[in-house]
C-alpha cells in the first residue's frame, strides 16, 4: 500500500478531546494493549503544556487511490485510519508495543520479498508448534522473522484459521495482504530509524540485514520440534553453519555471464519472438520481460535479473535504449516499450537460435528437483464458436452417424457436409464443388419458394446456410479452468465514457459476467491500475440467472480498462465495445 510514494495533504492539530477519543478507539481495537502503553504512545497534552508531544493528522492518498488519515506525534507516524474507521499501527508503534498485533512468522528471504511489495503467501508462513490461534479474514496482524518478536510488516489476513485447519495445514494460497513494511514510504515519512536491536529470544544477533537466509529443511508445521536458529541484527534469520553431510549449493552465474545471457535473450526476442504488430505497443516492461525475454534465453540456462549487473528490468531496458535498440516511455510510474528499432545493426547481424528455453516442454508436475524452464503465464482467453443442429438439420448429421447432442465448429460442419456428400454421391462429376440437393438438404437449407427451383448449390453456400440455421453457441477456454459452454454468440463487453457535470468524466464497464469476471475483483484491479476510485452497482431490470453488475471508474480510463481486461483476464480488444456519451 505504501511501497510507492503517496500524496500527503497539510497536517492539522488534534485537540485534546479528540485524543481521548482516539485512545478509547485504540484500546477497543487492540484489547491486548494496556492503557499505560496507549497513554505513552498518544499523549493528551502537547509538549508545551507539559505533555508528551504534538499530535497531528493529515489526509493521505496512496498511489492506488486509497484515502487514509495518518496520525503522527512530533512528526513520527504512529497509526492510520481508513475510510471505514479501521485503525492500523505503523512499524514505529509496533516496535514500542510489539504485543499490539498478533505475530505471523516467516523466513528471512521471504521477509525481503515483502519489503519489495509482495504479499505473504501461505507457503512462506511458519506454523506454530501448536497450530494457529483463531483469526478471521481481514484481521490485522504483524509479520516478523523466525525467532524474533520485532514486527517488520503490517497487514490483514487473507484467509481464516478455520480454513487453514480445514485443509489440514496444506498452506497454499495467499496468507496476508501486506499494507506497510519497514523501509517503505510510510516508514520514510517518519524519522527512518532502524528496528530495535533487542530480540526476545535466545539468538545470536550478529550480522546485518543484507545477510539473510534460512534452512529450508527446518519443519514448518504444527507439533514440529523447536530448533535453535541464529538471528541477524534486528531479527532477520541468518544462515546456520552447514552440516558435514549437507549438499553444496549450486554455483551462481557471475554478473558478466548473466548480462550476456540477458542481452542474448533480448536480441532473440526482438529478432524473432516479438511480433512486429503495432497493436501490441505500448507494452509494459514486465510483460516484455516475462512473456518474451525470459523464455528467449538459451535452452538449459537460467536467468535471474537480480544476478546481473543491472539488477532491475527497467535499468536494463534503459541501457538498451541508449544503444538504440528500442524506445521507452515512462507513464504512471511504469516503463513502457514504445517501439523497436529492427533496422539496428546489432539486431540485423544477430542470428537468433531456432530453439530457446520457452520452446521446451515443462516437466510433469510432481517431479521434485526436476529442472524445467520458466514458462510465461498463458492468460489469453480463447472463444470457440460452436453450432448445434436443430430439428431441420439433424437428419443430415444423423445420416453420417453423428449424435443429436453434438456441437460443431464451422470447420467440423464443413467436414460433416463433405462426408454426407461423399456417402450419398451428391457431387457433380463435371464440377465437384457443386452438390446436388436431395430431400435431406432441401429440408435443411432451402426456403419454400426454392424447393422446385434450386437443384444444386456450391459447397461453401451450403455451409453458410447450415451455419445460419443452426443454433449458435460459444465455449470459453482459459488456462487452468474448465471450458464453459454458453448459448448464443459471444457479446462484447461495453465500456462507456460518460461526461458528468462540468468536465468530470466516468468510465463504466458492463457485460463482463459472461466471461466469468467477478465485479469486485475487476474493481480492485482497476483501482490499482487507474489510481482512481471505483464502485460496483447492480444493473436494474436485468432478468438473468447471473446477476449483472456495472463497475464505474472515476476519470477517462478506457485505455486502462482495456489493459486490465486483457492482462488480468485475457479478454482481447475485439471483444470490447467502447462508446462515448456527451
Amino acid at each position: 500500500m505504501f511501497k510507492k510514494p503517496f500524496h500527503a495533504k497539510p497536517q492539522s492539530h488534534v485537540r485534546s478531546s479528540d485524543r481521548r477519543k482516539l485512545r478509547a478507539e485504540l484500546l477497543a481495537a487492540f484489547p491486548q494493549t494496556t492503557e499505560a502503553a496507549v497513554a505513552n504512545l498518544l499523549p493528551v497534552k502537547d509538549a508545551k503544556d507539559g505533555g508528551g508531544g504534538n499530535v497531528t493528522v493529515s489526509k493521505l492518498i496512496s498511489h492506488a487511490g486509497d484515502q487514509i488519515s495518518l496520525y503522527s506525534v512530533e512528526g513520527q507516524p504512529i497509526f492510520w485510519k481508513d475510510l471505514d474507521g479501521r485503525i492500523l499501527p505503523t512499524v514505529y508503534t509496533l516496535w514500542k508495543i510489539p504485543s499490539m498485533l498478533p505475530l505471523i512468522e516467516t523466513h528471512g528471504p521471504v521477509l525481503l520479498k515483502l519489503f519489495d511489495g509482495a504479499d505473504l503467501m501461505l507457503p512462506g508462513v511458519i506454523v506454530p508448534e501448536k497450530g494457529f490461534a483463531t483469526f478471521c479474514v481481514g484481521d490485522p496482524v504483524a509479520v516478523t522473522v523466525r525467532g524474533s518478536s520485532v514486527p517488520m510488516a503490517v497487514g490483514r489476513m487473507a484467509i481464516s484459521s478455520d480454513e487453514i485447519k480445514r485443509t489440514d495445514y496444506a498452506m497454499r494460497g495467499k496468507g496476508v495482504h501486506v499494507l506497510h513494511t519497514y523501509g517503505d514510504q510510510m516508514w520514510a515519512y517518519g524519522n527512518k530509524s532502524a528496528p530495535p536491536d533487542s530480540v526476545e529470544c535466545q539468538a545470536n544477533t550478529s550480522g546485518s540485514w543484507s545477510k539473510v537466509s534460512y534452512d529450508p529443511s527446518r519443519p514448518s508445521s504444527p507439533e514440529s520440534a523447536a530448533e535453535p536458529i541464529a538471528v541477524a541484527s534486528h531479527g532477520v534469520a541468518s544462515k546456520a553453519a552447514p552440516e558435514e553431510d549437507s549438499e553444496p549449493s549450486a554455483p551462481q552465474s557471475s554478473p558478466a555471464e548473466t548480462d550476456k545471457i540477458l542481452e542474448q535473450a533480448l536480441l532473440t526476442a526482438l529478432k524473432s519472438r516479438l511480433p512486429a504488430d503495432p497493436k501490441l505497443l505500448p507494452m509494459s516492461s514486465s510483460v516484455l520481460y516475462n512473456t518474451y525475454i525470459l523464455p528467449s534465453r538459451p535452452g538449459g540456462t537460467s536467468l535471474d535479473i537480480k544476478l546481473s549487473s543491472y539488477k532491475k528490468v527497467g535499468k536494463f531496458l534503459k541501457a538498451m535504449e541508449k544503444r538504440g535498440l528500442l524506445k521507452l516511455k515512462e507513464r504512471g510510474g511504469e516503463t513502457l516499450l514504445i517501439s523497436v528499432n529492427r533496422s539496428h545493426q546489432q539486431i540485423v547481424d544477430f542470428h537468433a537460435p531456432k530453439k530457446v528455453a520457452g520452446d521446451q516442454k515443462p516437466q510433469p508436475a510432481g517431479l521434485v528437483g526436476a529442472e524445467s524452464p520458466a514458462q510465461p503465464a498463458q492468460t489469453a482467453l480463447t472463444i470457440v464458436k460452436l453450432y448445434k443442429a436443430t430439428s431441420k438439420e439433424l437428419p443430415l448429421f444423423q445420416a453420417i452417424g453423428r449424435s443429436k447432442d453434438s456441437y460443431y465448429t464451422p470447420g467440423e460442419v464443413r467436414d460433416a457436409l463433405d462426408e454426407y456428400v461423399r456417402t450419398k454421391e451428391l457431387a457433380k462429376p463435371a464440377n465437384p464443388r457443386l452438390v446436388k440437393i436431395d430431400a435431406v438438404l432441401c429440408d435443411a437449407i432451402l426456403k419454400k419458394d426454392e424447393y422446385n427451383t434450386v437443384d444444386d448449390l456450391q459447397r461453401d453456400a451450403i455451409v453458410q446456410r447450415l451455419l445460419a440455421k443452426m443454433d449458435p453457441f460459444h465455449e470459453l477456454r482459459a488456462p487452468n479452468k474448465q471450458p464453459m459452454l454458453k448459448k448464443g454468440a459471444p457479446q462484447p463487453i461495453t465500456i462507456i465514457l460518460e461526461q458528468r457535470q462540468g468536465r468530470k468524466c466516468v468510465t463504466r464497464i458492463s457485460g463482463f459476467e459472461q466471461y466469468a469476471v467477478d465485479a469486485q475483483d475487476l474493481a480492485a484491479h482497476l483501482k490499482v491500475r487507474c489510481a482512481s476510485s471505483t464502485s460496483v452497482s447492480p444493473i436494474p431490470g436485468k432478468a438473468s440467472a447471473v446477476a449483472a453488475y456495472e463497475v464505474m471508474v472515476q476519470g477517462r480510463k478506457t485505455k486502462e480498462c482495456c489493459f486490465v481486461l486483457e492482462k488480468e483476464y485475457g479478454i482481447q480488444q475485439e471483444l470490447l465495445t467502447i462508446n462515448a456519451k456527451a
